[in-house]
């Protein structure tokens, strides 16, 4: 499949982009106009510059994975003890914390009072990930509404524990990185220039590290913004790099060495499994839970791994042997789900090599963070030791000229 960019308006006459995977372009504005809207433009490749610039900037569209598992909980509870749809979520409303939420709430209410289905609700507001709307559609035609709602919270909440544990475990490396740079700055800004006039006429004999500190302090003063501009010039190219087609080569026949690359791979694979295993457990086709999981995942690459994965099950191949084409999924997780496809129990498997990544990505980030906490602090005591020696070094070396 081809990702397509659509400029289409909606029923309301508003204006918006659109990411429609699909075969060609006529496929892809027939999907557009099965769901009441115009296309206006429709293109396919890397979106340049100009046109990345010419998309609305929205902030603070849809909501957050935590409160997504929140409002999939409290939902799944309140229909389980017998609330119809609407009134569960009238509840939700008057409980819920921000404008906002209550707004998106509102709307799903209307709509479902209007006789639309709960997962067209959840459509209509675009806060959500398609594989929760698609559950859900499942969930409806089966009337498992609430046993869908349970699993996708927990789904969910898995997904935000994870996130949140991330953060947390980088919090603590990141604000010593940033207290380096600023002790940094602070130090070859104001306090090595102080001490520069005392060695004046003497930079040929002072101690070499000196001269370099001198030298770098110089640098920053004088060069201060180039230096920014190259630091954050930098890294932009280098990502703009990595997400072309060449970039994205030379990513899939190098992973296995970059240990990055390797641990957000593993990441990501957790998430593809869990996802697909709650589609799949809840009523949807192999086939049509590929793509919907596919959609929650940002990777390009793993993007184009599931769209294979789809091409081969329809070409007739089994889902494990699908998978293994690539070396992206660890062997052990294509091992279980074999062992789901001959047994008949698909979802358990899946969900148990879900849990079996995701608790080896989780000790692995841990030995990470644990090593980080006292390298970033070795290396913030390392870098001020050097400047301080630097000047020290300079200042003994003026009693041995005045002697």
């Amino acid at each position: 499949m081809t990702s397509w960019r659509c400029l289409v308006v909606s029923q309301e006459g508003r204006r918006d982009w659109r990411i429609v995977d699909a075969h060609d372009q006529q496929n892809a504005v027939a999907r557009l106009i099965a769901e009441g809207l115009t296309p206006i433009e429709v293109r396919c490749g890397a979106a340049s510059l100009i046109e990345r610039l010419n998309q609305p900037v929205r902030l603070g569209r849809g909501l957050s994975i935590g409160d997504q598992a929140l409002i999939m909980t409290q939902l799944a509870t309140l229909i389980r003890s017998g609330l119809p749809v609407d009134r569960s979520l009238d509840l939700l409303r008057e409980q819920a914390r921000n404008a906002r939420i209550r707004g998106m709430l509102a709307g799903m209410i209307a709509h479902v009072r209007g006789g639309g289905t709960p997962a067209a609700a959840l459509d209509r507001i675009k806060s959500f990930p398609a594989y929760v709307i698609g559950v859900v559609r499942a969930a409806e035609r089966s009337g498992r509404l609430d046993e869908a709602l349970t699993a996708l919270a927990a789904q969910l909440n898995l997904s935000a524990s994870t996130r949140s544990r991330l953060v947390t475990a980088l919090t603590y490396p990141l604000a010593v990185l940033a207290a380096t740079l600023i002790a940094l700055t602070l130090v070859l800004t104001m306090v090595i220039p102080q001490f520069e006039p005392i060695f004046s006429g003497q930079e040929d004999k002072l101690p070499t590290l000196t001269r370099l500190v001198l030298g770098i302090s110089r640098a920053v003063n004088n060069h201060g913004a180039l230096l920014l501009f190259g630091v954050v010039l930098v890294p932009l190219l280098l990502w703009m790099m990595l997400r072309s087609a060449w970039g994205t080569a030379l990513l899939n026949d190098h992973s296995r060495r970059i240990p990055g690359l390797r641990l957000r791979d593993q990441y990501i694979a957790g998430q593809f499994i869990g996802i697909f295993a709650t589609l799949v457990g809840n009523g949807v086709s192999v086939v049509n839970a590929l793509p919907l999981a596919r959609d929650a995942i940002a990777s390009p690459r793993w993007r184009r791994y599931v769209d294979g994965i789809e091409q081969a099950i329809r070409a007739g191949s089994r889902l494990s042997t699908a998978m293994a084409r690539e070396a992206l999924l660890p062997q052990a997780a294509i091992r279980l789900i074999e062992v789901g496809e001959h047994s008949g129990q698909l979802p358990q498997t899946c969900r148990d090599a879900s849990t079996v990544i995701s608790e080896n990505v989780r000790a692995r980030i841990e030995r990470i963070v644990a090593l980080a906490n006292p390298i970033a602090i070795i290396s913030l005591g390392g870098l001020v030791g050097f400047l301080v020696a630097g000047v020290m070094l300079g200042i003994f070396s003026l009693g041995d000229f005045a002697g």
